[in-house]
């Protein structure tokens, strides 16, 4: 092999090797944590009373059926609170019939002020937390669905000595249309393994705002969401407050579902570059380094800089290493789903997440619940004017 075979094959290998790395502690960690469920089910002495917290903005998909899920918790004292930043939010008659087809749930529905923080969702979270009455408080997005073992297996973990914050793995299901595939394949095969991987190579859990547990008292210890109210990544930045205060950020490695179902193309990408603009803000190191996650891209970009047999069989060799990873993730977070329209996707969705990487570099701003803004460093937000090309960009 002469040098200009060696500059060829060099990235991609050593793209397949980070991937394979990251992919290989994604799966070591899920399979150790089901051995030992399935030798030691996980004990709860202690059910102290937990009030879910669900900050609402819109109709998500599929959102009675997501909040039917919330009914049926093998917990014996919970509570839901729901909150609105708008008594004309669509969602309200779907959450009031919820209420009202479930009396034996303790829920009710709270209107929250959407200027008591820049970040909307931490707006409303300042007001669920007062309403609340338990000692346990669980976020939960409306696009979750649950299974009946859902806060015994957060509770599980977060009743350990020394543990402060657990949030939950994510797997997108539903897919239906083109962006629902793409979106779902996205968490699947980057997102999770991702946020896996990390605890388990570099020691650093990532909060998932999408589902997460804590003691009422530890989140106040922290500083509690007004130390969170003006950035965007609030979830993140929580889980960095409660480890600089000495407890343990953890990971239930029991996934949630992520109900995506018929989201446009065009509202996944949205939603991927304020992703990724926050992961460059918060992590500008391991953000740049993004790309060589995926050999694919590498290749593909291998290819066109250099359009040779070499190149092809490299992308070749990129395209089946990938597919395999993504069938293999998927099937690990989604059994009993069909997954070969997410896998076939794989090429697509790889150059989706490339835009949406090359986007995070073109400016700072983003647009959320109907808002503006710019990201600083940490994800600082600082309210911007919203363009009208922005202002139907999703939540």
């Amino acid at each position: 092999m002469d040098w200009g075979d060696l500059a060829t094959v060099a990235p991609t290998a050593l793209s397949s090797t980070i991937y394979a790395t990251l992919q290989a502690s994604f799966h070591w960690r899920i399979a150790r944590h089901r051995s030992k469920a399935r030798r030691e089910p996980p004990p709860l002495g202690a059910t102290p009373v937990v009030s879910i917290l669900k900050p609402v903005a819109g109709v998500d998909d599929e959102l009675a059926s997501n909040l039917e899920s919330f009914a049926h918790l093998d917990y014996p004292c919970y509570e839901i609170v729901f909150g609105v930043a708008s008594r004309e939010d669509p969602a309200v008659p779907v959450i009031q019939a919820f209420i009202a087809a479930h009396p034996e749930v303790r829920a009710r529905l709270c209107l929250t002020d959407p200027t008591e923080a820049l970040n909307p969702k931490v707006a409303q979270l300042l007001e669920l937390t007062r309403r609340a009455e338990g000692s346990v408080l669980v976020i939960s997005d409306a696009n979750v669905r649950v299974r009946p073992d859902y806060l015994r297996s957060l509770l599980s973990i977060l009743m350990r000595p020394g543990v402060g914050l657990v949030s939950s793995v994510v797997a997108g299901t539903g897919e239906r249309t083109l962006g629902a595939v793409i979106e779902n394949a996205q968490l699947g095969s980057f997102i999770a393994p991702g946020v896996v991987a990390s605890a388990e190579l570099a020691g650093r859990a990532i909060s998932v705002g999408k589902s997460m547990a804590m003691r009422r008292l530890d989140l106040e210890r922290v500083g509690g969401f007004e130390s969170v109210a003006s950035v965007l990544a609030e979830d993140d930045v929580l889980g960095q407050r409660f480890s600089a205060r000495g407890y343990v950020v953890e990971l239930c490695l029991d996934p949630i579902e992520n109900r995506n179902t018929s989201c446009s193309l065009t509202r996944t990408l949205d939603r991927h570059t304020r992703w990724a603009k926050m992961r460059r803000a918060l992590v500008p190191g391991c953000f740049a380094v993004e790309p060589f996650n995926s050999p694919l891209l590498v290749a593909w970009l291998t290819l066109l800089l250099s359009p040779t047999g070499l190149a092809l069989e490299l992308w070749l060799f990129a395209w089946v290493l990938q597919s395999l990873g993504t069938f293999l993730a998927l099937r690990r977070l989604r059994p009993g789903c069909s997954n070969t329209m997410l896998v076939a996707a794989e090429p697509l969705r790889t150059l989706c997440w490339f835009f949406c990487w090359l986007n995070a570099y073109a400016n700072r701003r983003v647009a959320w619940r109907g808002n503006a803004f710019t990201i600083g460093a940490g994800s600082e937000l600082v309210a911007a004017e919203e363009p009208a090309s922005l202002r139907s960009a999703a939540r």
